[in-house]
């Protein structure tokens, strides 16, 4: 028999159950109307795009304008979207539309902004005065603009102006803002490179990439340490050095690889080749592969080699041998662990990192650079 209090219980689940669907139906609205805003797709938009998702970071501009064709960010987004995308044209005409739409002090800081980082991409003729320009304004909207701070040390690091990027650097991380990790490892690369001190315009280009070529080590060979000029003047005053036949002017040379011929680099890595530096020569099949990065145990065979040739004592090709290696990730079994040791323990031309070398890691430019750098105090070449 049911009792009246077995009876209700079918009733109050039932309106128990309405109420939680209603509730979650309106929180479910409330969450989408948030998120479904034009400042969210923005926001989501230059996440996107500072991760690199340049479709992503489209596909939320273009939501956001959707829902408000004036709003001001969006096209600030699209404008540099089509900046790397090399459509400058297209790319300012959106941020012409972003400084028209602007509505807000941030609105404008971002549109200046924004120019600051078009100019930097496109470079041509006063594009870092049109970047000062533009930093002015963005600090006048808003004072303490990591943003601006931020894109002015960019700009000015691709300027090779690099005390000046420093600074700029310092001071988005004295701003502790979103920004601080990006300005952080931004600033770490800087010092390295005043610490370096490269001496010539291929040597600041290189500097600044965050991994290097065989093309851009035989460019540093030739332009930075001028290594054919260096081995002349040996041969020149030092009784007994002898040059590479590759420089002797009767010299037959053999013809360049066909991946190198029309390479930008050309003429470096041909001289390159004519030094016959170990490390830099060409590989079997007769390529040089010049876009092929360096690993750290390539480069420090060829600072290794060119150690020896300078210093002219056979000894050092086999100094260490036999001796254990003090990385974890070498033995002194590997083919390039006198060159790593001759570069570590002998000259501190290359940096290890808490017992380990990463021999299979790629090289930076700046650390590329600064090796170069200690090579020549070892060398004590001036």
């Amino acid at each position: 028999m049911t009792t009246p209090r077995n009876r209700l219980y079918p009733g109050l689940l039932f309106l128990v159950s309405v109420f939680l669907l209603t509730g979650c139906g309106g929180q479910h609205s409330t969450l989408q109307s948030f998120l479904d805003t034009p400042r969210h797709h923005a926001s989501n938009g230059f996440n996107f795009l500072n991760r690199g998702q340049v479709s992503d970071a489209e596909r939320e501009f273009q939501s956001a304008l959707r829902l408000d064709h004036s709003f001001s960010q969006a096209h600030c987004g699209l404008g540099l979207i089509a900046g790397i995308r090399e459509d400058y044209p297209l790319a300012f005409q959106s941020m012409a539309l972003a400084r028209r739409y602007a509505k807000t002090d941030e609105d404008r800081a971002m549109f200046a902004v924004g120019e600051m980082r078009l100019y930097t991409m496109k470079k041509g003729k006063g594009w870092l005065d049109h970047v000062e320009v533009f930093f002015q304004d963005a600090t006048k909207s808003v004072a303490e603009s990591p943003e601006a701070y931020y894109y002015l040390g960019v700009a000015y690091k691709e300027a090779y102006r690099f005390q000046d990027a420093e600074k700029a650097f310092k001071k988005v991380l004295a701003l502790n803002s979103r920004l601080f990790w990006q300005a952080k490892r931004e600033s770490r690369v800087i010092r390295k490179v005043i610490k370096a001190m490269p001496e010539s315009p291929v040597g600041k280009r290189i500097a600044l990439r965050n991994a290097i070529t065989r093309a851009d080590v035989a460019a540093l060979v030739v332009e930075e340490l001028k290594l054919d000029r260096l081995y002349r003047e040996l041969a020149r005053h030092e009784k007994g050095f002898r040059l590479p036949r590759g420089l002797h002017a009767q010299s037959e040379l053999p013809a360049l690889p066909a991946d190198v011929r029309t390479h930008p680099s050309r003429a470096d890595i041909e001289i390159a080749l004519q030094l016959g530096v170990h490390g830099l020569g060409c590989f079997p099949d007769g390529s040089f592969r010049p876009e092929q990065p360096v690993t750290r145990a390539e480069y420090a065979e060829i600072m290794g080699s060119i150690l020896t040739i300078i210093r002219r004592d056979p000894t050092l090709s086999k100094r260490f041998s036999g001796k254990t290696s003090p990385f974890s990730d070498i033995r002194n079994s590997d083919p390039f662990y006198n060159a790593v040791m001759l570069c570590t323990v002998e000259t501190a031309i290359m940096e290890p990192r808490e017992g380990v070398f990463n021999p299979w890691g790629n090289i930076s430019g700046a650390d590329a650079v600064l090796s170069l750098r200690e090579l020549k105090k070892a060398l004590d070449i001036h």
